[in-house]
């Protein structure tokens, strides 16, 4: 069977995966300069969508792209363009706040960060060069149809688990 009957699949896997990866990103760095747990998922799952987004867009902009510095440059530029645009989005239309860089390495007034700026561009690369090579062989395996049928079921799995929180 060919991996091309699991595309939709591919992209589920890959933006549940960048947002876990994401959230596990984002409690570890308040962790090491707070000293503490907060829960920075989404809703009632361990998840921050803006890093499957992110991915996607990316895997979409430099998926053919052969290069790790071409994407590694690429991807820091666009993912921070989209935090500051985001950042101030947020801070204009909701006067809200949601993080800071502000005590960061070469921050501009809290917004966005060169330290968390490469910190994106090498997750791009890793994930880009990494896991979705991985993903491509598991999904034209034998075991794609079983792995697609798994994500279906996660995605159903979390849809049930948010419903509980209704009302």
């Amino acid at each position: 069977m060919s991996g091309r009957k699991y595309v939709l699949a591919k992209y589920l896997l890959m933006f549940f995966a960048a947002s876990f990866i994401g959230w596990l990103y984002e409690i570890t760095c308040i962790y090491v300069l707070f000293k503490t747990y907060m829960d920075r998922g989404v809703l009632h799952l361990p998840c921050c969508p803006i890093y499957g987004f992110g991915i996607l867009i990316l895997y979409f902009v430099f998926g053919k792209i052969k290069n790790p510095f071409a994407i590694f440059i690429g991807s820091t530029v666009i993912t921070t363009a989209v935090e500051y645009a985001t950042y101030m989005i947020v801070l204009n239309r909701f006067h809200v706040t949601l993080w800071t860089y502000e005590g960061w390495y070469l921050n501009y007034k809290g917004r966005i960060s060169a330290v968390s700026s490469c910190i994106f561009g090498l997750m791009a690369v890793l994930f880009l060069k990494l896991a979705v090579p991985l993903l491509d062989r598991v999904f034209a395996s034998k075991a794609g149809k079983y792995v697609s049928y798994g994500v279906f079921i996660l995605y159903l799995f979390c849809i049930f688990w948010e419903m509980r929180f209704i009302g």
